[in-house]
């Protein structure tokens, strides 16, 4: 169910979302009229009304923690994406500064591994929300290949030290990015704040069937939807069609100057 949600475009799945909250709260305003189950008096409907007035605000206040909480994700997640482009850049140009064998060799491997992560595992992380073992194979090799780095001169010993650091920055901000797929807003939350949102529109429902008060209760459930489409939308950073994007992964990939390796498959073919 969450994978088909994240497949919608935004506008449907904005659609669908504002349309099942109106719906429902429509739908139980029109329940409980037809039932007469709250039929109060003038004294009793005004209480109502100062409960929902209280009620909404608390409301509120657990949907802007919500919305604040899944957007700090989100901004945590595009912010490691990007500072591992940027470290990914900053241990190419180390590894051709380097000028050996092996640099090169390495420089090689770190394209495989961004092409990897931009053209197999970003599609993963979006439909499973997982990783891609490939491209944890892929920088594997690039750190085996960092480690047979051998410097020649005090130049190289310094740069090593730098190559190392970047190699284990990639690394760092590569973890940090895919912690960013299993975290999302606690069911618990959600709960509590589908449950207060339905007890401000059951205290609502004290109000007479007049096309104002209909206008009304169909503006909050309105309201309501949008703010729990956008908790959605950002709630997983990768999936939908607003996510955090591999483009810097993309920008750090054409900075590259290293041919891509071939795969085992084609390097067979081509001895044949």
């Amino acid at each position: 169910m969450v994978s088909l949600l994240y497949n919608l475009p935004s506008l449907g799945q904005a659609l669908l979302i504002v349309g099942v909250t109106v719906i429902c709260a429509m739908g139980g305003y029109a329940i409980v009229k037809r039932c007469q189950w709250l039929e109060v008096d003038a004294e009793q409907r005004g209480l109502s009304l100062t409960m929902v007035g209280i009620i909404t605000t608390i409301n509120s206040l657990l949907v802007a923690f919500a919305a604040i909480s899944v957007w700090s994700n989100y901004s945590d997640a595009d912010r490691a994406v990007a500072a591992e482009a940027n470290s990914a850049s900053q241990l190419a140009r180390d590894l051709s500064a380097f000028d050996s064998a092996v640099a090169d060799d390495a420089g090689r491997h770190l394209r495989a591994y961004l092409l990897r992560v931009i053209h197999t595992e970003w599609p993963s992380m979006q439909q499973q929300q997982q990783a891609d073992a490939g491209a944890e194979i892929c920088f594997n090799q690039v750190f085996a290949a960092v480690n047979r780095l051998e410097p020649a001169t005090l130049r190289q010993s310094v740069l090593l030290h730098e190559i190392l650091v970047r190699t284990n920055e990639v690394l760092k901000f590569r973890q940090l990015r895919l912690q960013e797929l299993v975290v999302c807003m606690p069911a618990t939350l959600w709960a509590v704040i589908l449950v207060v949102s339905a007890i401000s529109f059951v205290l609502l429902y004290v109000l007479p069937a007049r096309p104002f008060y209909i206008f009304l209760i169909g503006s909050w459930a309105c309201t309501l939807g949008l703010a729990f489409f956008f908790i959605v939308a950002v709630d997983h950073p990768f999936a939908g069609e607003f996510s955090v994007t591999p483009e810097a992964l993309q920008r750090a990939l054409d900075d590259l100057a290293y041919p891509v390796l071939p795969t085992p498959s084609a390097a067979a073919m081509s001895l044949r």
